[in-house]
């Protein structure tokens, strides 16, 4: 597996907002201000009705230690910040942020404030492994299903899986977690040998999993 790029690399912190300002001391216009000037965000809330938590009050485009930070979500029962380098890029930037405003700001901060952290990961990446290995019946089948429609089409390119997809029992969970899907990359050819892939995982174990895939497929 040949890592082409990093789309997404998303941490989340579960948390509600409520124990971050319990007593309702934190003003939120003066928070926006110090993350724009610690962080450079080109967008930020400016008015009342942007400080919404159950749309999500948005930073977008900032940088801070080199990282570009393409997007700070914070929402009444959680806080995402989203890179494009790796999710433990996301979650340091995250706890560092929330260390920084207990001291500047004098948010609520105790080690137990965020009950579990959660990650969104997409990726492109080139393979040549194919998806059609995944059972030899997949093979047959995708055979078949040329021939048929050739049958129709004499010119009609040969057919084959383009996606695969695993998730769980959605209705097993209150907010059910993410699915992890590989796809062939929209809009490039075939022959490119590019997909891409998302989950519900830390960039490191995402690439971890699809290069256990790969191996196996080409086995």
């Amino acid at each position: 597996m040949e890592l082409s790029a990093i789309i997404l690399a998303r941490a989340i912190a579960s948390v509600e907002s409520f124990d971050l300002n319990p007593f309702g001391k934190l003003y939120y216009p003066d928070l926006a201000r110090k993350l724009v000037e610690r962080y450079g965000f080109q967008k930020f809330p400016q008015l009342a009705e942007d400080f919404d938590e159950t749309k999500g009050v948005t930073f977008a485009t900032g940088r801070f230690n080199g990282i570009v930070i393409d997007q700070l979500m914070i929402f009444a029962f959680g806080i995402a910040l989203d890179t494009r380098t790796t999710t433990s890029d996301s979650k340091t930037l995250l706890t560092e942020a929330f260390q920084w405003l207990r001291k500047d700001l004098g948010i609520e901060y105790p080690p137990t404030a965020v009950k579990r952290w959660l990650y969104a990961s997409q990726l492109t990446f080139h393979s040549s492994a194919k998806l059609a290995s995944l059972h030899p019946a997949l093979e047959k089948f995708c055979s078949s299903l040329t021939d048929s429609v050739q049958g129709y089409a004499e010119d009609a390119p040969p057919y084959e899986p383009t996606i695969i997809s695993f998730d769980h029992d959605q209705l097993l969970r209150k907010h059910p977690l993410g699915r992890f899907s590989i796809q062939r990359r929209d809009n490039v050819p075939f022959s490119d040998n590019k997909y891409f892939s998302d989950a519900p995982l830390e960039t490191e174990v995402h690439i971890r999993l699809l290069t256990e895939l790969e191996s196996a497929l080409m086995a």
